[in-house]
């Protein structure tokens, strides 16, 4: 049976869906851009932005038993969290750079909030998700 939609809640595992919708737009997002950035600034913010998806994926896919097991699920979470942050700051200097596209058509405000809404999303469900893991696994030794 279905959920009704206003019952639905967070699922555990927002944080994998986020960031792959998280790559996908960057490199839709990225595509766009003069061919002249890509070498420079758009195949580094792909390559971030596939960072965190794969560190979110490596992360969930730890069955934690020991003390071990979430040590290294946590340095995944942490990677994610970091590598998600460098994107950030590189996305702020593609912006500096970047105004519009081969077409010469101005790339839209809504596109650079699209891309930091998704990020900070990221980021939430990374901070949330090293809590419960924190709380799921601290009394392990």
């Amino acid at each position: 049976m279905s959920v009704l939609k206003s019952q639905r809640g967070e699922s555990t595992v927002q944080f994998l869906d986020t960031a792959r919708e998280l790559e996908i737009y960057t490199i839709k997002t990225c595509a766009k851009f003069p061919k002249r950035y890509m070498f420079l600034i758009t195949k580094d913010i792909v390559a971030l932005a596939s960072a965190v998806y794969n560190n979110a994926k490596a992360a969930n896919s730890i069955y934690v038993t020991t003390a071990d097991d979430a040590r290294l699920r946590r340095e995944y979470v942490t990677k994610a969290n970091c590598t998600l942050q460098c994107l950030l700051s590189q996305i702020d200097i593609a912006h500096e750079f970047v105004k519009t596209t081969d077409a010469n058509k101005p790339i839209k405000s809504t596109v650079w909030e699209q891309w930091a809404t998704l990020i900070t999303t990221e980021a939430k469900l990374l901070a949330s998700l090293k809590e419960r893991d924190k709380k799921r696994y601290g009394n392990l030794s």
